[in-house]
């Protein structure tokens, strides 16, 4: 068998295998072109996942017809001239393979013009030039990718389904948008505007992107140290959630991804975080090219380091000096529960307890921190494997020695009290017992949740006010499968546009609470499992009622104590909230005979 060089055509189709995995590469390739010819505007538009249409437009420098026509041709590039610009590299594109590639496995049309210059076009098919001809583009770039692997249907067959590709579109614009505010973007699905986003600077962007609760719960970042710098915003605990993807890093303008580099933040929050919470973040990494090697992979989102533990320390003591000031880091400060695994609302700053000793945020892997220390015993308990079987019994043990010391018990409504606003006291014939007001509540609201789920659902008090919640376009899509399920049980609202809902009616028996951190809380969960059963509706019940119900610290009047004491002996399991947490505690007249020492 005789060795032959391959055709230039299949060269630039197994080339085509490494650089475009799936539209979203091709969106990625285009982007990073548009960006690198200074464009101040850059709109997408995608159709079917982006497997049947793909249009990246700009309004950058442009290229004149000779170029546009070398730009198909394997290995040309602007970016660099000899080997030594690889160590220098400033551009996003170098390599001159992402233009041949995606000619090489679709249907192309680009047209570009330069500032003051007659606008040109080409056409490919499969590599094939069919044809060149004058455009009356003015200035800028216009690419049009239709039918991706129409002549690889080996390849076709391996894309995912068009709602995953459309996520994997959805990520990779998002990166973009955030790494480079100052520049306008607009991504449209059909002639569906996802996003609208005009130049402007950083927290204008995210709260462009996420709404007016991530504005004022971001710290800016910004550290400079020797050829280093780091700048973006970091989140407060209030954008901490238990699943990754809100997580954006980028080095001299390029996203990239670093496990290293993540766990840097991460072990500056350690004092605050538990395991299996994510904060969120929009970090940029600047340093001088020759320090780092980006071409490393094909895609270019990995890169290597000269000194990858400096510059984990750099990024780390740049994340610590942001969180150092706790009050700002925790601005509704929240005691974890271990239990719910949720935070116990507190409203006023003067309730928040910080550790008596200052902790150095750049050595906070290894200093003490009460508010994870202090919860520590309540592992020892459980320490044994326990089954779902051995806690009911334990439940239902509880129950029974409860209804032991209360039964034929009549609480008297008149005598009530409420202690440090916490907990509800009243006496019984036989001593007294003591409610806490938070899980009582949450008991009922469980229970009330749970019917609706199960039958025709909760009533819904119109809000005077209606509130806007806004979605990322990937998290809309798997909104839309619960809305059912959160109509069920008493919200009420409708398309608002732009990935947004408008709240209009919300559960009668919320008493307080965010309805936008419920519904967020309540998506986090689908999103993590993707599939509705019992333990997920039980999840939805006990988010909503735990977020909804009264909190520690909530002066409550005589007749919404007794109210409260009346609906919870009305529950079918009213001795322990629906994470386990006890609800009652009783003090006997024996038990308070022998503390005083009568008996």
């Amino acid at each position: 068998m005789s060795i032959k060089l391959l055709p230039s055509q299949l060269i630039n189709q197994i080339a085509a295998g490494e650089v475009i995995e799936k539209p979203a590469s091709i969106i990625k390739e285009l982007v990073e072109n548009s960006i690198d010819a200074d464009a101040k505007k850059i709109t997408i538009k995608f159709n079917d996942g982006g497997k049947s249409f793909i249009q990246v437009i700009d309004d950058g420098c442009g290229m004149s017809k000779d170029d546009l026509k070398l730009s198909f041709q394997r290995h040309a590039t602007s970016k660099i001239a000899e080997s030594e610009d690889l160590i220098n590299i400033k551009s996003l594109g170098f390599r001159g393979e992402a233009l041949p590639s995606i000619a090489s496995v679709s249907q192309i049309v680009a047209r570009s013009a330069t500032e003051g210059s007659e606008g040109s076009e080409i056409i490919i098919h499969g590599g094939v030039v069919k044809s060149e001809a004058p455009s009356s583009i003015l200035t800028g770039t216009f690419i049009q990718v239709k039918n991706l692997f129409f002549n690889t249907p080996a390849r076709r067959k391996f894309l995912k389904k068009t709602e995953t590709e459309k996520r994997n579109i959805y990520q990779v614009v998002k990166h973009f948008m955030l790494a480079y505010p100052q520049i306008a973007f607009s991504l449209l699905e059909g002639d569906r505007k996802i996003y609208k986003l005009e130049a402007g600077d950083l927290h204008h962007r995210i709260t462009q992107m996420y709404g007016r609760r991530f504005s004022s719960s971001i710290l800016p970042v910004s550290l400079s140290k020797d050829r280093f710098s780091v700048n973006g915003y970091i989140g407060s605990l209030n954008l901490v959630k238990k699943r990754q993807g809100e997580q954006y890093l980028f080095l001299n303008g390029r996203s990239i991804q670093n496990r290293l580099l993540n766990s840097s933040i991460y072990s500056s929050y350690k004092s605050l975080l538990n395991r299996g919470e994510y904060p969120f973040f929009v970090l940029s990494i600047d340093m001088p090219p020759d320090m780092v090697d980006v071409n490393v992979h094909p895609a270019k989102s990995e890169v290597r380091f000269q000194d990858e533990w400096r510059v984990f320390y750099v990024v780390k003591s740049a994340a610590a000096q942001a969180l150092s000031d706790l009050l700002k880091a925790i601005p509704d400060f929240q005691p974890y529960n271990r239990y719910s695994g949720t935070y116990a609302d507190t409203h006023l700053t003067k309730q928040i307890s910080l550790p008596t000793e200052p902790v150095n945020p750049a050595s906070a892997e290894t200093a003490p921190h009460k508010r994870v220390d202090q919860f520590d015993n309540l592992d020892k308990h459980t320490a044994s494997p326990i089954n779902e079987n051995t806690i009911e019994r334990a439940h239902k043990r509880i129950e029974s020695i409860m209804k032991n010391q209360l039964v034929d018990e009549n609480i008297p409504i008149d005598n009530v009290w409420q202690l440090q606003n916490k907990y509800i006291i009243t006496e019984v014939n036989n001593g007294l017992i003591i409610i806490d007001q938070h899980v009582a509540h949450e008991r009922i609201l469980f229970e009330s949740a749970k019917k609706a789920l199960d039958g025709n659902g909760l009533p819904s008090q119109t809000v005077l006010f209606p509130q806007t919640v806004k979605f990322q376009p990937e998290e809309y899509v798997k909104f839309i499968d619960i809305v059912p399920y959160l109509n069920k049980i008493g919200f009420r609202m409708r398309d608002f546009g732009e990935n947004t809902v408008i709240i209009e009616g919300i559960p009668s028996e919320i008493y307080s609470g965010t309805v936008e951190e419920i519904l967020h809380d309540i998506l986090d969960k689908y999103i993590d499992r993707l599939e509705i059963n019992a333990s997920f509706l039980d999840h939805m019940a006990a988010t909503y009622a735990c977020k909804s119900a009264i909190k520690a610290g909530e002066r409550l009047k005589n007749d919404e104590m007794i109210n409260l004491v009346d609906k919870l002996f009305a529950t079918e399991h009213p001795y322990y909230c629906p994470h386990g947490r006890p609800i009652i505690i009783s003090l006997s007249m024996d038990e308070l005979d022998r503390r005083f020492e009568r008996i």
